[in-house]
């Protein structure tokens, strides 16, 4: 299963090479990342859609790609979601958030007052994704039936069907969820991961890290020398040997933000 996920394809870069971006996000088989001016551009991978691409109007803060559709927070605080097709969205509920993550079948948010509301449903079956009460710094959806999130004392919680759904103790600074495991950033910088670990997709490399990123069965991170390192399974585990400033892990490719503020993707 692990293979199929990992299926070879070419992911394409942004249409126009040079643009500079402030945020990037990987999905399933689409990136998209927020463009200088405030707007979002998507991409897709190249083997069945060469030269597809979309642009969404109006000023974004925060950009989420998921499966078959994605997510953004608009600068006034509401969210927005948009399917496949961008003809018809997937309606978020009303309100203001400030962060947003897109997992397979559901989406979550952090509200203006620090809760968590989710929206969608679970992988397994109808019923809605609920997460659990409280204020949250921080939230990732993976691409199973798992979330986590950081809440303000740093101190993590997951939530869903995963039988890993309980991660260590202690605080993190960021948190990201795969399709079966999860890894976050302490303190102090080191990475630590929990869940499967099938093909070393939970044993981080020692380093400092700045920000991590989990992919279906592979995790990424950023060096605190600005390289990235990934570790786990396939070839996605062998970045461009760029600077970079931001990352995101999809299901099978990821993206990062270079420190000229162009994006790299690779598969």
């Amino acid at each position: 299963m692990i293979a199929g996920l990992l299926a070879a394809c070419t992911i394409e870069e942004p249409a126009a090479s040079g643009e500079r971006f402030s945020a990037v996000a990987a999905g399933q088989d689409r990136s998209c990342g927020i463009r200088e001016d405030g707007t979002v551009q998507c991409w897709r991978a190249g083997g069945n859609n060469p030269g597809w691409a979309v642009y969404l109007s109006g000023n974004f803060t925060a950009i989420s790609a998921g499966s078959g559709y994605s997510c953004g927070i608009r600068d006034n605080g509401a969210a927005d979601c948009w399917e496949d097709d961008y003809q018809a969205g997937v309606d978020p509920p009303e309100g203001h958030f400030t962060a947003i993550s897109v997992g397979a079948q559901h989406t979550c948010g952090i509200r203006g007052d620090r809760t968590l509301h989710c929206w969608g449903n679970r992988v397994g079956g109808p019923e809605p994704a609920i997460p659990p009460e409280g204020r949250f710094a921080a939230i990732s959806v993976g691409w199973g039936d798992t979330s986590c999130g950081l809440r303000d004392d740093g101190t993590a919680e997951c939530w869903g069907a995963g039988s890993w759904a309980d991660p260590p103790e202690g605080r993190f600074a960021a948190i990201s969820v795969g399709l079966s495991h999860a890894c976050g950033l302490r303190d102090d910088g080191t990475a630590q991961c929990w869940g499967d670990n099938t093909v070393g997709q939970a044993d981080p490399p020692l380093s400092l890290y700045t920000a991590i990123a989990a992919g279906a069965s592979f995790t990424c991170g950023i060096r605190d020398d600005e390289t990235v390192r990934c570790w786990g399974h396939g070839e996605v585990v062998d970045p461009p040997g760029d600077r970079f400033i931001a990352l995101s892990a999809g299901l099978s490719h990821a993206c990062a933000l270079r420190d000229d503020y162009k994006v790299r993707c690779w598969d």
